[in-house]
């Protein structure tokens, strides 16, 4: 299947400038000018142009058709790298949840700035937003669920305790998650 002939079809089938309506002549425009983040994005043009058409309705407010002669008029700024991103979501060292949230806070409105000038990201950002966001999210609940292992393991009666020491030895990449985990220790009750 010819995938881009396919989504150039979907998109009218015809140059958004001059108006050419022969298939042979025409390719995919990129609304922002986003066609370079697109290509660090996929693997390969190929993979693009499926995820394209699959996802038509999100991704078609970015994309247009046009022929192949007012495509080369146009240029792109490609000096911002699409990793510029990934300072937005991810962090740079490990947080405890408050840190995490106050940090999240703060990317959220220099990525609101970074947007604002740089819209070419717009349509990637929102497809990370879209399919990923949670994400995020799931890290901190990593983080979460280890403390909760570790303070269970404190407060069980030994064979309970033991059971779950049993599943960390089977499980070794959570177990060492647990052992590098530093919480403060929970208060002595004399319980």
């Amino acid at each position: 299947m010819n995938w881009k002939k396919l989504l150039i079809e979907r998109l009218g089938n015809k140059c958004s400038v001059c108006s050419q309506e022969d298939i042979e002549r025409l390719d995919v425009g990129f609304v922002n000018k986003q066609e370079y983040l697109e290509e660090q994005y996929f693997e390969n043009k190929e993979e693009m142009y499926v995820w394209f058409v699959l996802h038509f309705k999100e991704e078609s407010e970015y994309l247009t058709s046009i022929c192949n002669e007012c495509k080369s008029k146009t240029t792109e700024n490609t000096e911002i790298p699409l990793s510029k991103l990934e300072e937005f979501y991810f962090t740079p060292k490990q947080m405890d949840a408050q840190e995490i949230m106050r940090w999240m806070d703060k990317k959220a409105e220099e990525l609101l700035a970074f947007l604002r000038e740089n819209k070419q990201f717009v349509p990637i950002e929102k497809r990370l937003e879209k399919n990923y966001g949670d994400l995020r999210d799931k890290f901190t609940e990593i983080d979460r669920n280890i403390a909760l292992i570790e303070h269970e393991k404190k407060w069980l009666p030994k064979r309970y305790a033991d059971v779950i020491e049993q599943d960390l030895n089977e499980n070794l990449e959570i177990k060492k998650l647990v052992e590098k985990h530093n919480r403060p220790k929970i208060p002595d009750t004399g319980h």
